[in-house]
C-alpha cells in the first residue's frame, strides 16, 4: 500500500483536435493540451429519469515524444488517458464599477503519463453501471 496516490483514468471523445507545436517548435519543455469529453450521470428516482452529465476536461501531454504521438488525433478520436490531477491558482485581473482587483482562481488540470488512441466504439450507450 502506497501512503499517497494521484492516479487518474479517464476515457472519453476529443472536443478539437490536438493543440501542439510546429515540428520546429519542439523542444525539451514543449506540451500538447488534449480536450476530453467523458461522460456520466445519476439515476432521479422521482422522476424515473437517466440525468447525462458531459465534462470537459484539459489534459496537459508534456514533452517532446507527446508532441509527436498527438500530432495526428482529430476532433471525435476516442483516447483513454492515465495521469496525474494537477491543480493550481492564478491571479488574474478583475475590473469591478472601475476599481482594478485581483482574483485568485484555481484551476485543475491532468497531467498524462500516458495516452492511448482507442478503437471508436459502434454504439455508445452508457447505462450507468461500470462493468
Amino acid at each position: 500500500m502506497t501512503l499517497f496516490e494521484n492516479n487518474l483514468m479517464l476515457r472519453g471523445f476529443l472536443t478539437r483536435d490536438v493543440e501542439v507545436h510546429s515540428s520546429n517548435g519542439i523542444t525539451e519543455d514543449a506540451f500538447a493540451v488534449l480536450s476530453l469529453a467523458t461522460m456520466s450521470g445519476t439515476w432521479n428516482v422521482a422522476t424515473n429519469e437517466w440525468t447525462s452529465r458531459i465534462t470537459s476536461h484539459r489534459v496537459v501531454c508534456p514533452g517532446p515524444w507527446f508532441c509527436g504521438f498527438t500530432r495526428g488525433m482529430r476532433r471525435g478520436d476516442y483516447v483513454e488517458v492515465e495521469g496525474e490531477l494537477y491543480v493550481h491558482d492564478y491571479e488574474r485581473p478583475v475590473v469591478v464599477e472601475g476599481e482594478r482587483f485581483t482574483a485568485k482562481r484555481c484551476v485543475g488540470e491532468v497531467r498524462a503519463l500516458q495516452v492511448r488512441k482507442l478503437e471508436r466504439p459502434l454504439v455508445v450507450i452508457d447505462t450507468g453501471v461500470d462493468d
